[in-house]
């Protein structure tokens, strides 16, 4: 028992830890924040966290495989690159309004699926996670403790991999939302779009070079 919650634990901080660094998922979740409402997030958060958990469980029963299926990397990655490039346009192009917090409607529930869908597409196309999963088992392998022996051990990794992530994005939501005001204040919203197609670009140059 001591085994598998040491796995939980380790594979949920090392989501949470790994899931820090500013992402596609995690701007958009920034975005829906500012620019929505904190149930957006949510949704986005939500569906942004699926894709760890196929891939952990990809990571645990098929790595052998798709560590040998170089094309099928490949192609992630192209796909990855594409969304990546149209977003940073979209945003590039979108026009500046005014935005008075107060004034912002909630969504419908189709547009929180639809954000819901967003998030996880965006997850789901980041060619970093599979590998990132497949590493991870490797090094749990090297501890006596951690090492995914039983069903419940796989339960644990792959329930720690998700519950990280989604930690982590709603953590960001927390602290987004608290300074909402102060963070539209000081960016003025008069750059935003522009720096956030740019972060996009950079993402889509930083996966370009890792072909």
């Amino acid at each position: 028992m001591l085994s598998i919650i040491a796995v939980f634990v380790a594979s949920c901080v090392i989501s949470f830890i790994g899931s820090l660094q500013l992402g596609p998922v995690n701007l958009y979740v920034i975005n829906s924040v500012l620019n929505f409402n904190k149930k957006t997030a949510l949704a986005v958060a939500i569906g942004g966290s699926i894709p760890e958990f196929i891939y952990c469980s990809l990571a645990v029963f098929a790595s052998d495989y798709i560590q040998k299926s170089e094309t099928l990397n490949y192609v992630f990655k192209i796909v990855f690159i594409i969304i990546l490039l149209i977003i940073a346009v979209i945003y590039f192009r979108k026009k500046i309004t005014s935005n008075n917090i107060s004034k912002i409607s909630a969504p419908q529930k189709s547009t929180y699926y639809q954000s819901a869908l967003k998030g996880f597409a965006l997850a789901m196309l980041n060619p970093q996670l599979l590998p990132f999963w497949i590493f991870v088992k490797i090094y749990f392998d090297s501890f006596n403790l951690l090492t995914l022996k039983t069903e419940l051990h796989y339960f644990s990794f792959i329930l720690g991999a998700g519950l990280g992530a989604f930690f982590l994005l709603a953590t960001i939501i927390t602290f987004v939302s608290k300074y909402k005001a102060l963070i539209l204040t000081y960016m003025n919203n008069k750059y935003y779009y522009k720096v956030l197609s740019i972060l996009f670009l950079l993402i889509a140059i930083q996966q370009l070079f890792s072909l």
